[in-house]
């Protein structure tokens, strides 16, 4: 009986946090396109919903996002998710994804959560994280935002350097129950990104 409980309350405190970034990103402005040296970065196209779960899927071992970051990507995706696509014959193609909520310490704060940054391997080492980042950093800046926070695992030193490129300061370190990882909380203020 209590499983069920936890279960029924974490998934009211999912629809509290859908509802509510559902609510704040109508108000923000689509992500706007930005030509880069290796890709174009923008908003999330309607489209690319399918190509975005499969990269997603692509790192966390096949499995597709929960279904609070699917709703995010499918009802916001201009708004909360960045992605870095290559133009080909064929249409253009999704290479690297930024997704982006708010939770209820990013409430609290005032600022937004970058839940989870990818990019594709045959783009690896171009940079194309950090201008995810850089355009993230701009855009949210713009929506008012008083700082972008995330969590880096200590085991993946590239996202941690990308992220320090980009003005991200720890501001504590944590031992995650789920993976037994030491992970960073890091935030980069955007005072000064403006």
């Amino acid at each position: 009986m209590k499983r069920y409980l936890n279960r029924l309350g974490a998934a009211a405190g999912g629809g509290v946090t859908l509802a509510h970034n559902l609510i704040v990103s109508r108000r923000h402005s689509p992500m706007p396109a930005q030509q880069g040296a290796v890709a174009v970065y923008r908003g999330m196209a309607a489209d690319e919903y399918a190509q975005v779960l499969a990269l997603y899927a692509d790192f966390h071992r096949g499995r597709r996002p929960d279904w609070l970051k699917r709703a995010l990507c499918r009802f916001a995706g201009d708004r909360l998710v960045l992605v870095a696509v290559l133009e080909e014959q064929a249409g253009p193609r999704v290479v690297g994804m930024d997704l982006f909520y708010a939770t209820p310490r990013d409430r609290r704060e005032g600022t937004i959560h970058e839940g989870f940054i990818g990019v594709h391997p045959e783009v690896a080492g171009r940079g194309v994280a950090t201008a995810l980042r850089g355009a993230a950093i701009a855009h949210f800046a713009a929506q008012g935002y008083r700082g972008i926070s995330t969590r880096i695992s200590l085991d993946n030193p590239a996202s941690l350097a990308s992220a320090a490129r980009q003005g991200f300061m720890p501001r504590e370190r944590y031992r995650d129950p789920a993976t037994g990882c030491e992970r960073q909380y890091l935030v980069r203020w955007l005072r000064d990104a403006y």
